[in-house]
């Protein structure tokens, strides 16, 4: 039996990508999967172990990290970040193991939350050594999983001959049923998730539901939103501001497929214009336009988003509003997208699609 562990430094342990899709399809494998990670949100299970980053120095922790792997004895480590490769290698240099160390990435690195606070020489110096840091651990992994094409050029120029798979963030549709669309007149449902920042576009998602509640007094706006976060704002009167902490995956699934719309307008900076947005992918599956700001990645990732959605300047909310009245004029484009939607999820935007790559990836010669 093939023993995985996954050591999770950012990532909680029922990450949807890995505990519903990857460490899944492992265990449908007869594989023994265990995951490290400092939290979970809505998950118990015997072979998950948690513990606290902030009682540990960045030196402890990945010496405590890899203290844990030496009671698992893994087979095949996957890793989310640098750090988790830093330990994983601790360990199997101070036991002598012989375990494939890959690192799954999914984090643009350094990304600004990792500058965030410093300028100049400081923000400079803390970027180079974090580039540094990141290609040493590209260098001591066995292999990467990839699941966007920018984040793995940069890699794969530098260390084209060690092996990787492609591995994109499609959601299996087991856990997506898609309910019937019909054309909004009375009540248009629109649906965010994520933080409530400016940087991740959220006032602007406001204001498009605001603009829109003005420009058709008697249509009732409800902009549902899922988030940790706190936002008060004032509402026109045919406007409802549906607030939720985050749920449970297959709840979320539930609840974000009740709506009409997908709104998603953060700033399509350097950093965002080449991150491939995970929920583009389970709004597909769910069967429903989507609006998002004009990213790189988004084009790369799914080249036939024009076939469901849009994608626009989230700086121009104008013109946000006027693409979401394109839809609830015309009844006919917005069912034929709902409908191109979950067909493309269907046949080629789903884990089942992906789920053999990865398998054989991790277990190498004894997937069959």
């Amino acid at each position: 039996m093939t023993t995985v562990v996954f050591v999770q430094t950012v990532h909680a342990a029922d990450d949807e990508r890995v505990w519903y899709h990857q460490v899944a399809s492992l265990r449908k494998w007869d594989c023994r999967v265990a995951v490290v990670a400092p939290f979970a949100t809505h998950v118990s299970d015997s072979d998950v172990i948690l513990y606290s980053p902030q009682d540990f120095s960045r030196v402890q922790l990945m010496r405590h990290l890899s203290a844990i792997l030496s009671q698992l004895h893994p087979d095949v480590v996957v890793c989310d970040t640098p750090m988790a490769i830093c330990s994983a290698k601790i360990y199997s240099r101070k036991h002598k193991a012989s375990c494939r160390v890959l690192y799954d990435v999914t984090e643009w690195y350094p990304s600004k939350k990792n500058l965030r606070g410093l300028a100049g020489l400081r923000r400079f110096f803390k970027r180079f050594v974090l580039n540094v840091f990141n290609s040493c651990m590209c260098r001591y992994s066995d292999g990467f999983i990839f699941g966007e094409i920018d984040k793995a050029l940069p890699i794969q120029k530098r260390f084209h001959k060690k092996e990787y798979v492609f591995t994109s963030y499609y959601p299996d549709l087991q856990y997506i049923q898609m309910v019937d669309p019909s054309v909004p007149s009375q009540e248009l449902r629109l649906f965010y998730s994520g933080n409530l920042t400016a940087e991740k576009g959220f006032p602007r998602v406001v204001e498009v539901a605001k603009r829109l509640a003005v420009k058709n007094p008697a249509q009732r706006i409800v902009l549902n939103v899922v988030s940790n976060d706190e936002f008060e704002c004032e509402l026109p009167e045919n406007m409802t501001l549906n607030l939720m902490p985050f749920l449970p995956f297959r709840q979320f699934c539930e609840v974000a497929a009740q709506n009409d719309l997908f709104l998603d307008l953060r700033d399509d900076d350097e950093e965002n214009t080449r991150c491939l947005p995970i929920k583009l992918f389970y709004y597909m599956a769910m069967g429903r336009p989507v609006i998002y700001s004009n990213l790189s990645a988004i084009r790369k990732g799914c080249p036939e988003i024009d076939k469901f959605g849009m994608l626009v300047s989230p700086d121009d909310v104008d013109a946000v509003v006027d693409r979401v009245v394109e839809y609830l004029h015309d009844g006919d484009m917005y069912l034929r997208h709902c409908a191109q939607a979950r067909e493309l999820s269907e046949q080629k935007y789903n884990w089942k699609a992906i789920e053999g790559d990865f398998v054989r990836f991790i277990l190498q010669n004894e997937y069959d």
